[in-house]
């Protein structure tokens, strides 16, 4: 009886553990946990992962870019970061591609163990009426430019949610 009970115990938390690492996303030298499982879409060598939850109260993302598809090696890129020009062209590109319609309300250098990284919050009309805020992340590890965000769709995403995905950034 009592190793039945430890066997069952077992299989539960093998199978909690699995369901827990589904939803984490790695990629070569950094991971995220989505509060599910996203969709995944390969970009030649780069890589999304995106997941909108069922109730459409939120987005969350992730974007690889491989910045040496364009000729970049990590020396530039490290030399590239190193200048505050660099950041403030990024954001004003980033913002410019969301549409002109998005609104930057802040922007400000977040220190994450030792890797800057810039967080931005904006706000976007949604096709619904009403408003979205979106939280995005950007930081540059080796060649790769990461990006991963939050979408809060029209003030129904859940706070608490937003900060566990944006925390689980874990660097290698």
């Amino acid at each position: 009886m009592k190793s039945r009970f430890l066997f069952l115990l077992a299989g539960i938390s093998f199978m909690l553990t699995a369901a827990a690492q589904s939803d984490t996303v790695r990629f070569d030298r950094f991971s995220v946990v989505f509060p599910a499982k996203p969709t995944s879409v390969g970009l030649g060598t780069n890589m999304r992962h995106q997941l909108r939850l069922a109730d459409s109260s939120a987005i969350f993302q992730a974007l690889q870019i491989d910045m040496s598809d364009q000729g970049m090696d990590e020396a530039t890129v490290l030399m590239m970061q190193a200048e505050p020009a660099f950041w403030e062209q990024t954001r004003d590109g980033m913002v410019a591609q969301l549409g002109g319609d998005t609104k930057l309300i802040k922007d400000e250098m977040l220190d994450w163990k030792g890797t800057k990284i810039m967080q931005m919050h904006l706000e976007r009309p949604s096709k619904e009426g009403g408003v979205n805020k979106l939280t995005l992340r950007m930081l540059f590890l080796g060649t790769h430019m990461i990006q991963y965000g939050h979408t809060n769709r029209n003030d129904k995403a859940d706070a608490a949610l937003r900060d566990a995905f944006l925390a689980s950034l874990q660097i290698k």
